[in-house]
C-alpha cells in the first residue's frame, strides 16, 4: 500500500502562572502521557536503552470500530527525555508511524509571546488514512496540550489529584 509521510505542528501559549519546568517535569512523566487517553486499558515498560535513555512501552487500547463491538489493540510507543521537553515515538497497527517532539520555552511562536508548548509532529502512514490521520491528529493534540498544562497548573498551586 502507497505510503505518505506529512508533518504537523501544534503550539499552544503557556500561562504566565504555569511554570516552564513544571510542564517539562510531566512531559518526563511517560505514564501520565500514556494515560492521558481515555482509551487506554493498560501499559507496560518493555525495554530501557541505558545509553540514549529512551523507553519503550507496550500499550493496550479499546476501540470500538464502527461503534458495534469493542476491540483491543497493542502498539509500541517510546519517550526519550530531552532537557526542554521529551520526543515520542509511536508504532501503531495499520502502519502509523510518528514521531513527536515537545518542546517548552520561549519560542515566541504565538502572537502574545512568552513561553509555548511547541509539538513538531512527523507522521508516515497509508495514502488512505492520511485524511483521517490529519482531520483528528491537531485537535486532539490541542487538548492533549490543555490538559498537560491544566495538571502542571494544579502541581504549581501545589494541588495534586
Amino acid at each position: 500500500m502507497w505510503r505518505t509521510t506529512f508533518t504537523n505542528e501544534v503550539v499552544s501559549p503557556i500561562p504566565q502562572d504555569v511554570p516552564p519546568e513544571t510542564l517539562i517535569k510531566l512531559l518526563h512523566n511517560h505514564t501520565f502521557l500514556i494515560t492521558m487517553s481515555p482509551i487506554v486499558t493498560r501499559h507496560q515498560e518493555s525495554d530501557r536503552e541505558l545509553l540514549t535513555g529512551k523507553i519503550t512501552y507496550d500499550v493496550w487500547e479499546n476501540i470500538v470500530p464502527f461503534g458495534l463491538w469493542k476491540y483491543e489493540i497493542q502498539f509500541r510507543c517510546a519517550f526519550a527525555n530531552k532537557p526542554d521537553g521529551v520526543t515520542s515515538w509511536i508504532e501503531a497497527p495499520m502502519g502509523f508511524h510518528s514521531k513527536a517532539d515537545y518542546t517548552v520555552g520561549a519560542e515566541g511562536a504565538w502572537e502574545g509571546g512568552g513561553d509555548v508548548i511547541e509539538e513538531a509532529i512527523e507522521s508516515s502512514c497509508s495514502v488512505v488514512f492520511k485524511p483521517f490521520v490529519e482531520w483528528t491528529m491537531v485537535p486532539v493534540r490541542k487538548k492533549i496540550h490543555a490538559q498537560i498544562i491544566a495538571k502542571a497548573r494544579e502541581m504549581a498551586r501545589g494541588v495534586e489529584s
